[in-house]
């Protein structure tokens, strides 16, 4: 059974929680909230039927008293066609495999709210299930006993008594019997939810150490991958520096070396030159020896 606080059922109908608490302390013959132990008001679906009816009766501008009256009589029409619940009903708990998952510290506490949830539900439901067993007992009861009183049979009516003094005795006994049913199932619900809870903070306090090992080794990875990006970039940096030196040096060399072939060549040039004139000149001179 799904439950609601003050402020989800204020927010589900649209309308203020002061207002529903006014309607609550108006309508209280007709609308009774299930509190916790620590006083906070717990909603189910039947609650909140029972508001929505109200705002609709009071968007009517109807009086108080009218309201109550066919809030009242709307609730005693359910009853009688919601007549489902019999002598000897039976609960049956469904044991389901639980698994833990890491979580948070708010699990705990979760947990704990958890728990008094369940205590909470636990009461009502069994109380629940007393007044609808025993109303429909003296319904059907009731009006059997009416049927045979019209006919005038006293004999009928006496066993009528008889077998309504033995239902009672026999649906307090049932009802007994489930009561403690309930009580076993919230225990061992109870049980598997402590031990639940305890699986989330071993498997959390498990999770934590992982955590922190594996940022330490990130930590210390990071530190080495660091040293060795240091130690890389001196490396890239002195083998900058010498390509550079190196490039001067070869640099002043080439210079030298142009010089050199220039001067060589201005050489070469000149002794051409020379030849030439030499070669000219001794040209001149052989005509001139045999003219």
């Amino acid at each position: 059974m799904k439950t609601y606080t003050l402020k989800e059922v204020a927010k589900k109908i649209n309308i203020a929680p002061g207002i529903i608490r006014q309607w609550e302390k108006e309508l209280k013959e007709v609308i009774e909230i299930p509190r916790t132990k620590q006083g906070a008001r717990i909603y189910t679906d039947t609650e909140i039927d029972l508001l929505i009816n109200a705002k609709e009766l009071y968007d009517q501008k109807l009086s108080k008293e009218t309201i109550r009256l066919q809030l009242q009589r709307k609730s005693v029409q359910e009853e009688n066609v919601d007549e489902t619940v019999k002598v000897g009903t039976s609960l049956e708990v469904i044991d389901e495999p639980i698994s833990a998952s890491p979580v948070s510290k708010e699990g705990n506490e979760q947990a704990h709210l958890f728990f008094e949830a369940i205590d909470t539900y636990k009461n009502h439901f069994i109380q629940e299930v007393k007044e609808e067993i025993c109303h429909a007992v003296r319904k059907d009861m009731i009006e059997e006993v009416k049927k045979e009183i019209s006919k005038g049979t006293l004999t009928t009516v006496k066993s009528i008594s008889d077998a309504i003094y033995k239902s009672s005795a026999k649906t307090q006994a049932e009802i007994e019997h489930l009561s403690k049913a309930v009580e076993k199932n919230a225990d061992q619900t109870a049980d598997k939810l402590q031990y639940l809870a305890n699986n989330i903070k071993s498997s959390a306090i498990e999770t934590s150490d992982d955590i922190f090992t594996l940022t330490k080794q990130l930590t210390d990875s990071t530190n080495a991958i660091s040293h060795f990006i240091n130690d890389t970039n001196d490396e890239l940096t002195n083998l900058t520096e010498a390509i550079s030196l190196d490039r001067e040096f070869f640099a002043e060399e080439r210079q030298q070396y142009l010089h050199e072939i220039r001067q060589r060549e201005a050489a070469f040039l000149q002794m051409l030159a020379n030849f030439r004139d030499v070669a000219a000149a001794k040209e001149k001179k052989w005509w001139k020896f045999w003219s």
